[in-house]
């Protein structure tokens, strides 16, 4: 029996030039932070000790920290999977095809340059109350209230063939799978 699978990768240089960028950033905050303030500024925060320490230690552990957790993403495995048991979002949500109506093509209409897919799915309060628990719940109840549907999968940053996701996809949702 043909299981057609489809798995779709992180674009590792998208990836990698974001996270350098924030890298640097925050070595760049840390070198001013090590600098310490310049008394000859014309901008206060850059003249007074008690607003420049906390700015710039803080923009240099946030700007490393997303630059490492950017890098780390890049050792991550795929995190989109669509497959004989349903699809598989980065392994932390598990959707049978069974409980999905359709799939279609999405443009958020806040960035038009974020854009992905809309699972529709057959009884969308049932999977809300399902994931409860999870991390990302409020950001589900968000996106079920404006978009119609708890779950939106953007795929800008990951490398894939949407023609061949689309067609596994049809196959599982006309077979009826799950």
């Amino acid at each position: 029996m043909n299981t057609p699978t489809f798995s779709a990768d992180i674009h590792k240089g998208k990836v990698l030039i974001s996270s350098l960028f924030l890298f640097a950033l925050g070595l760049a905050a840390a070198y001013m932070a090590y600098r310490g303030p310049d008394p000859n500024s014309l901008k206060a925060m850059l003249r007074n000790p008690a607003i420049f320490y906390p700015m710039t230690v803080l923009g240099a552990l946030l700007f490393l920290g997303l630059g490492l957790l950017g890098m780390a993403k890049l050792r991550g495995g795929s995190p989109l999977r669509a497959g004989p048991e349903g699809l598989d979002l980065s392994g932390d949500i598990k959707i049978r095809w069974n409980d999905i109506a359709g799939i279609e093509r999405y443009t958020d209409f806040t960035t038009p340059s974020l854009n992905g897919y809309k699972v529709l799915l057959k009884d969308a309060d049932r999977f809300l109350a399902a994931h409860r628990d999870h991390r990302l719940y409020q950001r589900m109840l968000s996106t079920h209230s404006t978009v119609s549907t708890p779950v939106v999968v953007y795929t800008n940053s990951l490398q894939m063939d949407h023609d061949r996701f689309q067609r596994v996809v049809a196959h599982y949702l006309a077979t009826g799978a799950g």
